[in-house]
Parts: structure tokens; C-alpha cells; sequence
């Protein structure tokens, strides 16, 4: 073989080792490439797959958020609903009550206690009033705020009947904090009565006059006390029949409640009731 031949057959020779070893290089590279993309990959999903299932925890932890309000509102709903139709109710049963009332008064009206008559039934609507607005306020369709009730009510009445000139101190204590609808309507009712009587009679020699009204509860039951400085009556004399005193009494037996009165100094009425 000659020596162009041979440096030919080794030139040849270089250049194929050269492509070849060309060849598995870029088959590395290409290898790390791939490798690279597949590693980016598999980060980007796992990556994707973290913040989705943080992801998918904010949403299970708000929808668990939802539902306890939207049970909340419904719970909510049903007591308003609950609490609208006890309204309903206690309305047309109220004035079944007004409607009474009226029956009785009838016989008796003349032009000279036309007045009289018209403010008592204003009181006697204005504590239906103020109990119904005291549930319209209320999360508590069965139970009552008594002492605000108690309070402001007597208040109402005072005021319908006070004159500026006669001074009356009106003395409310209430230990109860809750009392149930059944019982805080004819309580109300009979306070109305009470009170009413005492500012129309009870003071027309004094100057200053004086009520006291004290609710409390024991082991017992329920104590309604009222008392005033007036000029005193008894209030189980047979002869003792005003309309007020029968509506009085007639509510004390809806309480199923025992009575105690003094008229030594001024009047007391102590009623107990469960």
C-alpha cells in the first residue's frame, strides 16, 4: 500500500472515530436534555400539586364555613318564622282580650267617665303593645326581658294619669331577669290595673305619693308585691266591685295565683304564682 493510500485510510479512519465520538456526545446531551425537561416536569407537578391541595384545603375549610352559617340562617329563619306566627297568635288573642273588655265597659259608659274609660283601654293595649314589641326584639320567643318590661310599662301608666300637680314616686325592683309569655302577659296587665287605680284614687289628699312594685322568685315561685301611700281600700270587700278589681282578680286566678292584702297604711296586694 502506498503512502498516499495510507495517509488516506488513516485520515478516514479520524474522521470516523470523530463522528462517532461526535455521536455519543450528542447522545449525552441529549439524554441531560431530556432528563432536565423531565426533572422540570415532575417539579412543575409537584409543585401544581401542593398549591392545589392547599388549594382544595381553603375551599373544604370555606365550605365547611358556609354550611355552618347557611345552618345558622336557617336556624335563625325558623325561629323568626316561629317567632311571627307566636306575634300572630298573641295578637288576635289580645284582642279577643281588648274585644272583652269592651263588652263589659258598654253597659256602663256615660258621658261623665267617657275619658276614663277610653285612657284605661289605651293602657291596657299599650302593655300588649310593649310586650309584643319586646318579642319582636327578641331572639326568645318563650321568655320575656321582665324587668324592662315591668319598668317601662308601670312608667307608661304613671304617666298617662300624673298632673303637675301632684308629685308620685314610682319604685320598680325586679330580681327576675326572664319570665315566660304566658305569665308576662296577665302580670302586665294586672300592673296596668294596679297602677291605674292608684293614680285615679289612691292620692287625692296627699301631695307626694308613693308606689312600689317588687317582683322576685324563691324555691317557691314567683312573688309579685305593690303597695302605695294612698288612702287604702279592701280589696276583697264584697262591696269592692269596679271593673279594674274584676279584671285584677280574674287575672291573678289566670296566673293560678294566691293573693295576701293590707289597707292599715295604704294599700298592699302581695300575689304568689309558679
Amino acid at each position: 500500500m502506498s503512502y498516499i493510500e495510507k495517509t488516506e485510510v488513516a485520515e478516514t479512519r479520524k474522521i470516523t472515530e470523530q463522528y462517532e465520538n461526535d455521536k455519543k456526545e450528542a447522545v449525552i446531551k441529549s439524554r441531560e436534555h431530556q432528563l432536565f425537561f423531565i426533572g422540570s416536569l415532575l417539579a412543575v407537578i409537584v409543585f401544581g400539586s401542593v398549591v392545589l391541595f392547599r388549594k382544595n384545603r381553603q375551599i373544604n375549610k370555606q365550605n365547611r364555613i358556609i354550611s355552618t352559617q347557611l345552618g345558622e340562617l336557617t336556624k335563625t329563619l325558623e325561629q323568626k318564622q316561629m317567632l311571627l306566627s307566636e306575634l300572630q297568635h298573641r295578637v288576635k288573642n289580645n284582642l279577643q282580650h281588648v274585644i272583652s273588655i269592651l263588652e263589659i265597659q258598654k253597659e256602663s259608659v256615660d258621658f261623665n267617665n267617657i275619658d276614663e274609660l277610653i285612657r284605661g283601654n289605651q293602657n291596657r293595649i299599650h302593655s300588649m303593645a310593649l310586650l309584643h314589641k319586646k318579642l319582636n326584639v327578641s331572639d326568645n320567643v318563650h321568655e320575656v326581658d321582665v324587668k324592662r318590661y315591668v319598668t317601662e310599662l308601670s312608667e307608661l301608666v304613671k304617666d298617662s294619669y300624673e298632673s303637675h300637680s301632684k308629685k308620685v314616686n314610682l319604685q320598680v325592683h325586679v330580681e327576675i331577669e326572664k319570665i315566660s309569655l304566658e305569665k308576662a302577659l296577665p302580670l302586665g296587665l294586672i300592673i296596668v290595673e294596679l297602677v291605674s287605680n292608684s293614680m285615679k284614687h289612691a292620692f287625692k289628699k296627699l301631695n307626694i305619693g308613693i308606689i312600689n312594685i317588687e317582683l322576685t322568685k324563691d324555691a317557691n315561685g314567683h312573688t309579685l308585691y305593690y303597695s302605695d301611700n294612698g288612702s287604702g281600700f279592701d280589696f276583697n270587700a264584697p262591696g269592692e266591685k269596679g271593673l279594674g278589681q274584676e279584671i285584677i282578680k280574674g287575672l291573678i286566678d289566670q296566673l293560678g295565683g294566691v293573693t295576701e292584702t293590707k289597707s292599715d297604711n295604704g294599700f298592699e296586694l302581695t300575689v304568689y304564682f309558679k
